[in-house]
């Protein structure tokens, strides 16, 4: 009989999800640090301390969000909600929606100006859906957040502007050069999240929303996607010298991962088999070089800002990165490896990006264990 379980368990799950690794303590340790560093996050009212970072608040609010779906503590929900409305304050503040994140330079002319939007604006506007499509009763609030992204600036090609002058709402670069891959990725997730929440309160802004994401996916990132399974810095396929492409890679990555979590409609062969090469370039390029391997990774896709290993020591945010796209991809042992090394590594408490980095992999891994 039990040699006929592990037969069984053989044929249903894929060979890499037979593991060695003991997941559920794995979870265990997930959800104790994830519940760990949120609780550093409260204030004694019950109120979130004061985020930084590039639209933090979004990503914290998720976090806190799915901690509270794993645990039922309504602390995190009456947490992840004060974020989600600090979100949708701030961004009522600004005329296009589009939260400031960095002064910029316009090329070829020399001025300056306070620019926003993705992959920031992908993740606030994608987590505060997720969780107001949740909570229920917020239908003027989704399609608010839907508005801002149906009319920040697209090209008909597939991608949208890599930045905008929060105050015109003007497009820093020409729509018709292509946007960096990373970005408009990660507004094809919230289009794709909006567009889903969206279906029965607005159903012509959901449609438009879901071509958006359509064109932007099977248009222009899959057929991006080289035959290893990596994905350039952008999507004529160039990568810059100065940028750590492996990165924005992951990113990317991860932010199509987090399209499926959040629309079933993405849940389908042509992506799964996308983000699965991607998944498996990950495991054969990117563990080998990530703590606590010591190897180095392919000299294929990397450019002088690649280091030649990634040490979680000085860059932990490479391992929660990385962790999560493996664990995606079903290659379990290799994931919590890297995981477990990460969260030694785990700023607690932090209050600005280091924690975003470190709290929403944890807590999109435990989504995804679900």
């Amino acid at each position: 009989m039990k040699t006929a379980l592990i037969v069984l368990a053989a044929v249903i799950l894929p060979m890499s999800l037979v593991w060695s690794a003991d997941v559920p303590a794995f979870k265990t340790r997930l959800l104790a640090a994830t519940t760990k560093h949120l609780n550093l996050l409260l204030k004694e009212d019950g109120s979130v301390a004061e985020l930084k970072g590039k639209g933090g608040d979004g990503e914290e609010a998720l976090a806190f969000y799915r901690a509270f779906e794993f645990t039922g503590d309504q602390r995190f929900r009456k947490a992840a909600l004060n974020l989600a409305d600090r979100v949708l304050h701030d961004m009522r503040e600004m005329k296009f929606g589009v939260l400031p994140i960095k002064e910029k330079e316009k090329p070829g002319t020399g001025k300056v100006f306070i620019g926003g939007g993705p992959p920031a604006l992908g993740f606030y506007t994608a987590n505060v859906a997720y969780i107001l499509h949740k909570e229920g009763g917020r239908g003027e609030d989704l399609k608010y957040l839907g508005k801002v992204l149906d009319e920040y600036p697209w090209s008909e090609e597939g991608w949208w502007s890599a930045d905008i002058d929060v105050k015109t709402g003007e497009s820093k670069q020409p729509l018709t050069k292509p946007s960096i891959i990373n970005k408009s990725a990660a507004i094809a997730m919230a289009t794709g999240m909006l567009s889903e929440a969206l279906r029965e309160v607005s159903p012509e802004l959901s449609a438009r929303l879901k071509r958006k994401t359509d064109k932007c996916v099977y248009g222009q990132i899959i057929p991006a996607q080289v035959e290893d399974g990596f994905w350039h810095y952008s999507l004529s396929g160039n990568d810059p010298k100065d940028k750590d492409i492996l990165g924005y890679f992951m990113l990317t990555v991860h932010v199509l991962m987090e399209l499926q979590q959040f629309n079933a409609a993405y849940r389908e062969p042509k992506l799964d088999a996308a983000l699965k090469r991607a998944q498996t370039f990950a495991l054969n390029s990117i563990a080998p070089m990530t703590d606590p391997n010591t190897g180095t990774g392919s000299d294929a896709h990397t450019t002088p800002s690649t280091p030649k290993h990634y040490t979680l020591a000085e860059e932990p945010k490479r391992g929660f990165q990385l962790g999560i796209v493996l664990i995606g991809g079903g290659f379990m042992e290799e994931g919590i490896k890297i995981m477990d090394a990460s969260l030694q590594h785990f700023d607690f408490g932090n209050a600005g990006m280091d924690g975003v980095h470190a709290v929403a992999p944890t807590a999109g891994i435990l989504a995804l264990l679900r």
